[in-house]
Order: C-alpha cells, then sequence, then structure tokens
C-alpha cells in the first residue's frame, strides 16, 4: 500500500511519502504550451515566467479567489505522475491538507477528480488541523489548546479540545504582504522596481522588525523607473523595522481579538497554555519576540515552523492502515 500526503497550499505545495518523508516542495505553479500540455510544475514553471508569450502560459492555481481547477488538477496529475504515486498492483492513499480559502465543496471535487485519478482511497482536512498535529499537541485534552499558521498565503488560528476544533479565525494578513511591503516601499522610497526573487532575498537577509545595534547591510539591485536602468542600493536591517514592524502590530491585535471572542475559561487555558505558532513567516527576524512583548500569554514556535504541516501529514500517514 503506498500513502502519501499533500500540503496544498496557495504558493508552495508540497509532497510527503509515508516512506520517504518530504519528496517534493515547491511553488504551486504549472506551465502549459499553446495546446494545454503541461511543461513543467514547481520551480521549472517559475523559472519560465520570464519565457511567457502566447506559447507558454504559467498559471498559479490558488492564488487568487477564482481558482483554476483545470490548472489544479494538471498539477496534481503531473506531481502524481512524476512521484509514481499510482502503481500497478498497489493501492494508493491519499491524505491532503487545504488552506482556508479552499471550501469543502472544492475539496470534494478535488477528491473526486483524485479518485478518478486512482486512488484507493481520499481524505483531506483544513491546514490548521494538521499543523497542530504537527506541533505534537495532545488535542484530545479537555484544556484547550491554541494553535497558529502564518503561511505565505494563509494565516489562521484556531483552538482545540477533547479532539474537536472549538474555534477558529483568519487574518487577511498573511507572509505574502511582508513582501508586499518591502516592493511597495522600495517603489515609493526610491522608485526602484525589483524582482520577486530580490524582494525574497532581501526579506530572508535583512527582513527584521526590531532595532538592531549593528544592523546587517546588504546590496540590492534593481529597475530605476525614471530612467529604465539597472542601479545598485546598499540598504541595512534598521530602515526594513519601520516599514515591517507594523505587520507585527496588526498579528498582535488579530491574536488579541481572537482571545478576546473566547470564554472566560478558554482565555484561561490560553493565557496559561499559551499559543504554539508555525508557518515560514514565524522566521521573519524579531516576529516572535515583539508578539511576545505584545501578547498577554506566551508564544512558542515549533522547532521547524517551516515543514510542521508537512510534519503533521508525516505522523498522520505513520497511523494509516
Amino acid at each position: 500500500m503506498i500513502r502519501v500526503g499533500i500540503d496544498l497550499g496557495c504558493d508552495h505545495i508540497r509532497l510527503v511519502s509515508h516512506e520517504e518523508g518530504l519528496v517534493f516542495d515547491e511553488p504551486s505553479m504549472v506551465a502549459f504550451d499553446k495546446k494545454g500540455h503541461v511543461l513543467a510544475i514547481g520551480n521549472e514553471a517559475r523559472d519560465m515566467k520570464e519565457l511567457m508569450n502566447d506559447d507558454i502560459r504559467i498559471v498559479s492555481p490558488l492564488l487568487t479567489n477564482n481558482i483554476d481547477f483545470d490548472a489544479l488538477h494538471a498539477l496534481f496529475d503531473q506531481l502524481c505522475y512524476d512521484y509514481h504515486v499510482f502503481r500497478m498492483l498497489k493501492k494508493t492513499i491519499l491524505l491532503f491538507s487545504y488552506p482556508t480559502n479552499l471550501s469543502n465543496e472544492l475539496c470534494e471535487e478535488l477528491k473526486k477528480h483524485l479518485l478518478e485519478f486512482g486512488a484507493s482511497r481520499v481524505y483531506f482536512d483544513q491546514e490548521i488541523w494538521i499543523a497542530a498535529i504537527g506541533a505534537k499537541l495532545d488535542l484530545f485534552l479537555p484544556v484547550a489548546s491554541c494553535v497558529m499558521n502564518i503561511g505565505s498565503s494563509n494565516c489562521d488560528i484556531a483552538l482545540f479540545a477533547s479532539g474537536t476544533m472549538q474555534k477558529k479565525d483568519e487574518c487577511k494578513i498573511s507572509g505574502i504582504h511582508v513582501n508586499m511591503q518591502i516592493k511597495n516601499w522600495l517603489s515609493l522610497q526610491y522608485g526602484l522596481d525589483v524582482t520577486e526573487d530580490m524582494i525574497e532575498m532581501i526579506k530572508c537577509g535583512i527582513g527584521q522588525t526590531i532595532k538592531q545595534e549593528s544592523p546587517k547591510t546588504m546590496i540590492i539591485q534593481g529597475i530605476n523607473r525614471a530612467n529604465g536602468q539597472l542601479c545598485s542600493l546598499e540598504l541595512n536591517e534598521n530602515q526594513l523595522v519601520d516599514v515591517l514592524y507594523p505587520l507585527c502590530q496588526q498579528w498582535a491585535h488579530w491574536i488579541m481579538s481572537f482571545i478576546d471572542s473566547l470564554s472566560n475559561e478558554q482565555k484561561e487555558d490560553v493565557y496559561m497554555r499559551g499559543i504554539v505558532a508555525c508557518g515560514g513567516t514565524m522566521l521573519l527576524k524579531g516576529l516572535e519576540k515583539n508578539l511576545k512583548a505584545m501578547l498577554p500569554c506566551p508564544i512558542y514556535v515549533t522547532d521547524d515552523p517551516l515543514n510542521t504541516v508537512s510534519q503533521g501529514l508525516e505522523i498522520l500517514l505513520s497511523k494509516m492502515e
């Protein structure tokens, strides 16, 4: 029997095998030729964006509210083909987690497609559930456990107790807004247009939310909108603090609003037990420290926040028979 998990994110898609662990972690993108045939998925599709023309079309199926199901099916099919998810004489169990903006009805459609494609059984659940399992929390305790997942395109918080999700909320501000803030700031402050890859390098290199005594610096490149010329610019961490710190404040306000909506008993549990946080955005420098300073409860970040959901899939796959 083959057991496979898929972490279906708006920004990234991850494939987890029960036997091999995480085997695919790349952008949720698919490239088509003009006849609709798949040319590439993941990183290869992203790298083809510069080649986009009438003959090549690059699609991110989940990045907008209008989900492109044809592209999503093609992405699933190619991924399953590349990693031999379906094999002769073997049954395949598929488990996938999905972001909040995907409804149960849409998930049922995906499930039907995967069953038609060859899966023996297909299970799915919201990403926040899988994240809680990946965080290794005992969700069947009578006391409340609070989990927060700030990903690139989604931001969720949920309260679990006695094996059920007691309450959940979604924030409109997610990790992608970090990149947007940087991009807009460079455009307004310096009249500079930079690539997505450069913004990602800035975020990972000098993206900071707390002032530093000896800030790191980075030389960046972009196109000067005034003359269309390529130019270089030196930035430091402290310049980014004023740009990104307001996001920490917005997240803290959202979390506090969620806590305020709980019952007195649930609030006491959260104040005592804290919030377990995961998602790649929790790697943003200073975010954890700022949230701890702004909120009246402990914040615990998982050991590997970027892959907590994938680890949850692995745990569930290991328990399946």
